[in-house]
């Protein structure tokens, strides 16, 4: 059977076979790549102009308080406690001094101690000045009638020097008239009786005259003897002077000794420890193993210890503000100022042992308290400051990012004083620069765009 086809229709079928193998053709090949025109989004961030203002660098260590002062009073000599009037916890007055350094007030008692045979042994002390002083008494005494014996000397031989005197004019007298009684014999004018009588009185005056001069020889040596009596009274008096000052040496010392039977507060501060019971026996002086009576704190001033790395040594010097946190204290921070370094390092550690002063009028810093430190090392005024975030450090070079031309910009800079969250830029700005607030994650030319404002 033929079949015929109809031109028509046979064209139709054709053209539809051509149309659906051009599709299927379409759906397989791949198209030519077009050249994007897109630009990488700018990162959106804030930017600030570097603030003039005073910049401190500190360094925050842990430290530890201490009282300003501590006394460990311990017994000067054996004896037994008697009574104590104070206990711990209690507030103690120190002594009080005038100007010139004397003692105007002593010190609070804190105990009474007993020692009965020092007690004696003062009793014995003040005797023998009491004997040194009536033998000072009598050696002046002595001295005065030696002074009187000299005096008494002097006199005789005041007088016996009159009488040599008169027997010498007695002798001339009878020498002149035994030589005329002689002429007259001569003459037969007298007789030889009256020569002989003349010449008994001539020789009488001479023997007088002798013994005269007898009296004055004897006078000399008495006042010599008088004066030799006077000098050693004077010698025996400074004698018994000295032993007065020995007696009353002795009396102080042991004096002395019995002031340590009261035991005084040495300043004004807090008992923090009381190891003094009735009728114990307190050994004297600190050895090893023995507790202090009583043991005192100033509670006025603390000190606090802190230990400074060897990175910050050499900025630090008596006189730096110090701000010290205490955490047990809910955080509270109390001003002071360094006012001593140990100025040699702890070789073991490399630190530097420092003490900050901090006043403590109401007694609210207690020794032992753990503190945390800061110390103000240094400060730089109206300095270009920024803020740390703003900087990166990249081998040892710190950089910042500017906002110029919609991009970030890196800059190096120099960066001076540091404190927790600003640094000093030293060199690398002028202070007009935008400077992006946080650089990390910067790259230099990367696009970018200010943060917009917060609506109000």
């Amino acid at each position: 059977m033929k079949v015929f086809y109809r031109p028509r229709t046979f064209c139709v079928i054709g053209l539809a076979i051509v149309a659906a193998m051009t599709c299927l053709g379409c759906g397989s090949k791949t198209p030519q790549a077009q050249p994007t025109t897109a630009t990488e989004a700018p990162l959106r961030v804030t930017a600030a102009k570097p603030e003039r203002k005073t910049i401190h660098r500190s360094f925050t260590q842990p430290g530890q308080i201490d009282a300003f002062d501590i006394a460990r009073l311990h017994a000067k000599v054996p004896a037994y406690v008697e009574k104590y009037r104070v206990e711990i916890g209690d507030s103690v007055r120190g002594p009080r001094y005038a100007e010139n350094g004397t003692v105007e007030e002593r010190g609070q008692v804190l105990a009474e101690l007993s020692a009965p045979e020092l007690e004696q042994e003062l009793q014995q002390k003040k005797a023998l000045v009491a004997q040194a002083s009536a033998e000072v008494e009598q050696s002046q005494a002595a001295i005065k009638v030696a002074e009187l014996d000299v005096v008494s000397a002097e006199a005789q031989l005041s007088e016996a020097e009159a009488g040599l005197d008169r027997a010498d004019a007695e002798h001339q007298r009878w020498n002149s008239e035994y030589g005329r009684v002689v002429q007259l014999v001569s003459k037969s004018a007298v007789t030889q009786k009256v020569a002989d009588e003349t010449k008994s009185q001539l020789m009488a005056a001479a023997a007088a005259q002798k013994e005269a001069k007898a009296k004055i020889e004897s006078a000399r040596s008495g006042i010599g003897a008088s004066q030799a009596q006077l000098e050693k009274s004077r010698a025996d008096e400074v004698a018994v002077r000295a032993r007065r000052q020995v007696a009353e040496a002795e009396e102080a010392r042991v004096h002395a000794l019995t002031d340590y039977l009261r035991i005084e507060a040495p300043f004004d501060g807090t008992v923090t420890e009381r190891n003094a019971d009735i009728g114990n026996f307190a050994q004297s002086g600190g050895g090893a193993g023995v507790a202090p009576l009583f043991v005192v704190m100033r509670t006025d001033r603390v000190r606090v210890f802190v230990d400074l790395p060897e990175t910050e040594v050499a900025l630090v010097r008596p006189g730096n503000r110090a701000t010290v946190r205490v955490p047990s204290l809910a955080g509270r921070e109390f001003e002071g100022t360094v006012t001593r370094t140990a100025w040699a390092l702890d070789p073991s550690a490399r630190t530097l042992h420092t003490e900050v002063d901090v006043p403590n009028p109401t007694g609210e810093l207690r020794p032992g308290m753990y503190a945390e430190v800061s110390i103000e090392l240094a400060a730089s005024k109206n300095p270009c400051i920024l803020p740390l975030t703003a900087l990166v450090t990249q081998q040892n070079q710190p950089w910042c990012f500017v906002l110029e031309a919609g991009k970030a910009v890196r800059k190096a800079v120099t960066v001076g004083v540091r404190s927790k969250s600003e640094a000093e830029i030293a060199s690398g700005l002028n202070g007009d620069e935008l400077v992006i607030t946080k650089a990390a994650g910067l790259s230099d030319g990367q696009p970018v765009e200010l943060e917009p404002a917060p609506a109000p």
